[in-house]
């Protein structure tokens, strides 16, 4: 029951704050909102991407092409890169950005593939592809999630309150492979239906295996995991831009049903919300406030160890910077993060970002939030390709006892 409250709680707020979708189209402007408006444009007429800037030190190469200003795309950016995380050491990073208009003559909605694929130097293999298309004037939305792992790696027990002192070496292989449909209502709201299926095999736990034991063994270790089940959402978003959003509202509720008839391995079910908003501030060069609140709940039954809620579990592994990927794992999570975004210079070529985060993974056995773990960093911002606003990210982050690193994005966290 305490939970339930808890859950509740979360959800009510969230709700308010969600709610509050911008109503400008039916309501006389503002003196405030018609100076927040010229700033923009004027920020966004003179913005400079990486291409204006090979185009000033080359002066206008043959090789180097742009999409006419009118082009329905596909607009790509492919700009391989050497990379580092807590998790993985130094890495190989391959990302593929292709986003485009599926109606060119509306040109409303922007869809986009996000591809990447890289190596590290713990030998993890790691493939995955996000996706999110429009169809049908923009009222059907198809968002997806295929991803291949082979991942060495650590994890720290359950909770809240472990140490990195707790690590125990582990190994699997992941199959994921997640579609939603989601059918529009009215403007910036839908609801859909999804399949959800995680596969875990060729799982290790090196410390069970020697003896040792584990939170891992206790919780029910085995070699092999399957979740397969069903999900009904609800999504708002009036974002202005997907990948780098200046302004808007991004609201999803998701209940997912894991079920042994799909081939489950046992039937639990979850819950998830995630809510983010967007302050742009009225100020010459850019400046935005950005918060992100994220619950994560299993409302009933036993998850494999490797579904369970964890840090960074979320669709985009962005949740706890300044932790590794699975440094806190339970049976439910709560977060909450704060983001300030700025020019460092005019042009908006070069951005800066400074976050502060908190995160709560509740203790087993048991379902109570004891401690939350706080994170705080900063990180820049280069402009890629100015017109779909696609930007590449590099943050550090700072945990408690000892925890740090660098985080790496192709466009904001969120």
């Amino acid at each position: 029951m305490k939970l339930l409250g808890i859950s509740i709680a979360c959800i009510m707020f969230a709700l308010p704050v969600c709610a509050q979708a911008p109503k400008t189209a039916t309501l006389s402007p503002t003196a405030d909102s018609l100076k927040t408006d010229t700033l923009k444009k004027s920020y966004d007429n003179n913005q400079m991407d990486v291409f204006d800037l090979l185009s000033i030190v080359f002066k206008h190469p043959k090789w180097l092409k742009r999409k006419k200003e009118n082009s329905p795309g596909p607009f790509i950016v492919v700009i391989p890169y050497p990379s580092y995380t807590i998790a993985t050491g130094v890495e190989g990073v391959a990302p593929i950005n292709i986003s485009f208009y599926t109606n060119p003559k509306e040109r409303t909605q922007l869809s986009f593939f996000n591809n990447n694929f890289q190596y590290t130097q713990f030998k993890q293999i790691i493939a995955l592809s996000i996706s999110n298309v429009y169809l049908g004037h923009d009222k059907w939305e198809l968002i997806g999630d295929y991803r291949f792992y082979n991942f060495p790696t650590y994890t720290f027990g359950l909770g809240s309150t472990t140490s990195l002192l707790d690590q125990d070496r582990i190994s699997y292989n992941q199959v994921r492979f997640y579609q939603l449909g989601m059918r529009q209502l009215v403007p910036n709201l839908s609801v859909g239906i999804g399949y959800h299926y995680d596969y875990h095999y060729g799982i290790t736990d090196f410390n069970a295996e020697n003896g040792i034991s584990t939170d891992f063994q206790r919780y029910g270790y085995r070699t092999r995991s399957t979740s397969s089940g069903a999900s009904v959402n609800l999504l708002f978003d009036s974002r202005d831009n997907s990948n780098t959003p200046l302004s808007g509202i991004y609201f999803s509720a998701q209940f997912r049903a894991n079920l042994v008839a799909f081939g489950s391995n046992s039937n639990y079910n979850s819950i998830t919300v995630d809510c983010r908003k967007y302050f742009r501030l009225p100020t010459r060069w850019y400046t935005e406030l950005a918060f992100w609140g994220y619950m994560w709940i299993t409302t009933n039954g036993t998850p494999p160890y490797l579904d369970l809620p964890t840090t960074a579990g979320d669709m985009f592994n962005n949740t706890g910077r300044g932790y590794a990927l699975g440094r806190f794992r339970g049976l439910n999570m709560l977060y909450f993060e704060s983001e300030f975004r700025f020019s460092i210079l005019r042009s908006g070529l070069l951005g800066g970002v400074v976050f502060a985060n908190l995160e709560s993974l509740s203790q087993w056995p048991g379902n109570n939030f004891s401690a939350f773990q706080p994170g705080v960093g900063l990180g820049l911002r280069l402009k890629l390709n100015k017109k779909i606003k696609t930007s590449s990210a590099i943050d550090y982050g700072f945990g408690t006892g000892g925890s740090s690193g660098f985080a790496f994005n192709l466009n904001e966290v969120y």
